[in-house]
């Protein structure tokens, strides 16, 4: 099961990214065709914005919810893909922030991000599916881990100190990352999990179909795009220290 959910702002932004014929659109600039079941899931972002700029590294953000059976499924396959890219490609994983009263996305990564401060997603996350997806008590009538309470009880049997985590839960570190992580994902339009954003600019969200062959596809085109720009620059910046040169040569002259 894919979670989709259209927020208000989502909605916006693909109403804007239609009229300027963005979004689900190919964009001119791909050197390769999508097909038509990639283009259904395909979007470009309007205003290209990566969520960490500390490095020139292509980024490749994945985003999930602990409450998505389909998350929870496609993790192994989704981990092992993100560590096998090649090193100039950075893997950032994020939790979905959507505004949503019937399913719990903000509770669960407000967890995400208090299990990230202290150094124990990667070796929770699969308890916290279980545990959000109710898979070990199959007759629950809502989704896990939906309280402070239930939280940090997971946390305990996780081996986190309860004063641990209620330390790290009320921390500006975890509500500056969440904020952070909020803005990020809502400029980039995603409305749907589990999903990918690449290096900023191109969001997936199908893994029903070639999912990870079309990441695969845009990050090699961001590689390529980044070393023309880069080129260029170097271009630009040789053709400006040559004139510079022949300014000052025509000045001695004088």
């Amino acid at each position: 099961m894919k979670v989709f959910l259209r927020t208000h702002i989502t909605a916006i932004v693909l109403a804007l990214a239609i009229s300027l014929g963005l979004s689900s659109a190919a964009p001119a600039q791909l050197p390769f065709e999508l097909t038509d079941q990639e283009r259904a899931n395909f979007k470009v972002i309007l205003k290209p914005a990566r969520y960490d700029e500390s490095d020139d590294k292509i980024e490749l953000v994945t985003v999930f919810w602990y409450g998505c059976a389909s998350c929870r499924s496609s993790d192994a396959t989704t981990s092992l893909f993100a560590s096998s890219l090649p090193e100039d490609v950075r893997a950032t994983r994020l939790p979905g922030l959507f505004d949503n009263a019937r399913m719990p996305f903000q509770t669960h990564a407000r967890l995400f991000f208090v299990l990230d401060e202290l150094n124990a997603e990667s070796a929770a996350r699969q308890a916290a599916f279980d545990t959000a997806l109710n898979v070990h008590n199959p007759n629950a009538r809502n989704y896990g881990l939906i309280t402070k309470e239930s939280q940090e009880t997971f946390a305990a049997s996780q081996g986190i100190s309860r004063a641990a985590f209620n330390a790290a839960y009320d921390s500006p570190a975890v509500a500056g990352k969440e904020a952070r992580a909020k803005t990020f994902l809502e400029n980039s339009g995603i409305d749907a999990v589990p999903g990918m954003i690449i290096n900023g600019r191109y969001v997936i969200t199908n893994f029903d179909g070639p999912y990870y062959q079309l990441a695969e596809k845009l990050i090699n085109h961001e590689r390529d795009r980044l070393a023309k720009a880069k080129a260029e620059a170097a271009k630009a910046g040789e053709a400006k220290g040559d004139a510079a040169k022949a300014d000052e040569a025509k000045a001695g002259e004088r």
